[in-house]
This record gives structure tokens, sequence and C-alpha cells, in this order.
């Protein structure tokens, strides 16, 4: 019994037992606190780098816009101004035969010249019933038969065409002389032809007692001539074939170089002079020719557009395919003459009413509106007038030029 009831540590075994007990129990509820508060924390880091949709969207949108100026500037704008054109010819000439004395049927009597063929100044350029149709150098058409002692301004320009070919002239200028006729005959003769001649009385007897004999005279006929005003020239278009009775022109001249004729706009006015390198583009075949601005009318309103007449000349020859067609011209290197105000093309805005503005910028940092004209446009640049100086802030943001 007295082993029982004594302990070596001086305390009863199950007192002992308990508070090994509760120790451990106790331990155990600080862990669970513990270990709640370990998770309570990471649940509240997790929901702080957790989003929504909502707030991802929220905050992906754009900041607080903010208005954005520039200075007006002035500066020399350049750029390639492109334009459309006809290809034609300097003039246009027709062809058309006429029956000496106006009666009889024509027949082409020889294969016409073949479309392209150049035709230079004394050029057979159709035979029709066995007589030629010669090409020479003037302007005003032949509109009656020349003979033996005819003044007029019409032989005079005959004179100086021989004279231009090779064949020399003595006759009083502007009369149908003996020289000039010499000078008709040799123009038939070296081309194949005999010249169309008749008789003439002897105005007085060659000797005392002896009767006045005829001579003859050399005549040429209004229909075996044509004028040309420029060469040279060439064949644009063949309207009848060989045996075809006549009917109306047989051939068309090109007379001169092919030229390019277009329209520039307004604004493109102000960017391109005569003088400026231009390209002329075939886009059917994708060739492209060199050629020089030369002539910009004044500003027309017609069938034809809008617009300032434009002529550009190739450098070189064009190819006669091109006559008629529509090309794509491009003005290399066209600017304003000199600087002028400009600013960027988005600082431009209109209003309800039609008119074309820009915001300005005042000293307190408001916008004002200024109305300005446009003019011409390069590299993201429109030059501008009106109540604007260089050096005016502009806004150039949308949302600040409602």
């Amino acid at each position: 019994m007295a082993e029982m009831d004594e302990n070596p540590g001086g305390a009863p075994r199950a007192a002992k037992t308990t508070a090994v007990r509760t120790a451990r129990r106790r331990r155990w509820l600080l862990g669970g606190v513990a270990l709640a508060v370990a998770v309570s924390g990471a649940g509240l880091g997790a929901s702080s780098l957790i989003k929504s949709p909502q707030q991802v969207a929220a905050e992906a949108g754009p900041p607080e816009a903010s208005v954005i100026t520039v200075a007006v500037e002035k500066r020399r704008l350049t750029q390639r101004v492109v334009a459309r054109g006809i290809v034609t010819p300097t003039r246009a000439v027709e062809v058309v035969p006429v029956a000496s004395g106006g009666a009889g049927k024509l027949v082409v009597s020889k294969p016409p010249l073949k479309v392209g063929a150049r035709v230079r100044a004394g050029d057979v350029v159709s035979v029709v019933s066995g007589r030629p149709i010669v090409a020479l150098p003037g302007k005003v058409p032949a509109y009656r038969d020349l003979r033996d002692g005819m003044k007029g301004d019409d032989v005079l320009q005959v004179q100086r065409a021989l004279a231009g070919i090779g064949y020399g002239v003595s006759d009083t200028p502007g009369v149908y002389g003996p020289s000039t006729q010499a000078a008709v005959k040799r123009l038939y003769e070296d081309r194949g032809f005999d010249p169309i001649q008749e008789k003439r009385a002897t105005p007085a007897p060659a000797g005392p007692g002896e009767p006045a004999k005829p001579r003859r005279t050399t005549v040429l006929p209004s229909g075996e001539v044509l004028f040309v005003p420029v060469f040279p020239a060439r064949v644009t278009k063949v309207k009848a074939r060989l045996g075809a009775v006549v009917e109306g022109p047989v051939l068309i001249l090109a007379a001169g170089n092919l030229r390019v004729d277009g329209l520039l706009s307004p604004s493109d006015r102000k960017l391109v002079r005569k003088g400026d390198k231009a390209i002329i583009m075939d886009e059917m075949t994708g060739k492209e020719h060199p050629g020089r601005v030369v002539s910009i009318g004044a500003f027309t309103s017609g069938d034809d557009g809008q617009g300032h007449p434009l002529g550009v000349r190739p450098t070189g020859d064009l190819p006669d395919a091109l006559s008629g067609l529509d090309v794509r011209l491009t003005i290399e290197s066209a600017s304003t003459e000199g600087k002028v105000l400009a600013v960027p093309l988005s600082a431009i805005f209109a209003t309800a009413d039609g008119s074309t503005r820009v915001v300005r910028m005042t000293s307190d940092g408001s916008g004002e509106r200024v109305e300005v004209t446009t003019g011409a446009q390069a590299d993201g640049f429109v030059e501008v007038s009106g109540d604007l100086a260089e050096g005016d802030l502009v806004v150039v943001s949308e949302e600040a030029a409602p």
C-alpha cells in the first residue's frame, strides 16, 4: 500500500497525465487558430490579385483626352501631282479627194498608206483615180484650181511650199507665173505623175506677119494638193481601202507630234508650273514616256469637267497607237513657288455651315475657332490663309475640335 500512495516526483501519476493532455489540447488549439489566420491572409492576398472581367476592361480604357497642338509654320509644299489626259495630235487633217470639175466617181487606185506611216512635206498621201494628192506645208486650204496669171495669198502659199522642198521660184510673190508653173511641173514628174497642162493663147504674135501661137501652161488642181499646218505628220486612220469608191475622207493625218491634254484641279494648279517634268504612262502596257508641262490655262468649266487646261509635250515621239487614248500624267517635283503658311491636315475640320476652320489656342489655354481657306496639299500638310500667323498653336487632336 505504501508503494501505491507514494510518487517519486512528489505528484500523483493521474494528475500528471491530466496536465499533459491539457497542454496538448492547448497546442492544437493555438495551431488551428494560426492556420486559420494564415489561410485567411492567403485568401485576402489572392483576392487582391484576382480581378473580374469588368475590372480588367475598366482598367484597360484610354486615358483622359489631352489637347495636342502644333505651331503654324511656313514651308514649301512639294509632292507629285497625278492627273488624267488624252493623247491628241497638234491638229487632225482629213484627206478628202475632190473630183475635178465636181463630177464623176473617185476610186482609190493605189494601196493607201498604213496607220502610223510618216508623212513629210512633198509626199503623196493618196492616189485616187490615178491622180495624186500631195502634202505641202501651209495653213490655208486649197479652194481653187491655180492657173496662169492668177494672184493671191494661196498662190504665195504654194510658192513658199515649193521653195521649202527644193523647187526654186522666181516669179513675183503671189503671182502664178511661168517659174511657179515650172516648179509644179517638176513636182509632179519627180513623183511619177503627168502634170495637168492646158493651152493658152499668146498675147502677141511671135514676129511680124506670124500668127499667135498657143503656149502650154501648168495647172495645179485644188483636189490634188493637201496643205498641212505642221510637219511631221502621221497617218492615224485609214477610211478607204484599195478599190473603194470615195465617199468621204480616205485618210486622217495627225499633224505635228502627239501631245497630252488634261485638267488640273485648282489646288494642284498651285503646285504645277510650265517646264515641270512629267511622266506619261500608258496604263494598258505600263510603259512610261518622259515629257514636260508646256501650257497651263485659266480655270474652265464644261462638258469635259472643271479645272485648268494642262498641256504636256513628250520629249520624244509617242507611239501612234496612243493617239486618242486616256493616259495617266505624273508631274514630278511639283511644289509651291515659295514658303506658305501650312498646318497638318488633321488640324482642319469643317463646320455645319460648310466653312473650313482650325482651333487656335489662346494665351489663357482656351481654344477659339478660326476660319481658313485651304490651298495646296503635300506631305500631310495643307496651305492655309486667314487670321493665322506663323507660330500660332493649332489643335490637332480630335477631342479638342468637336
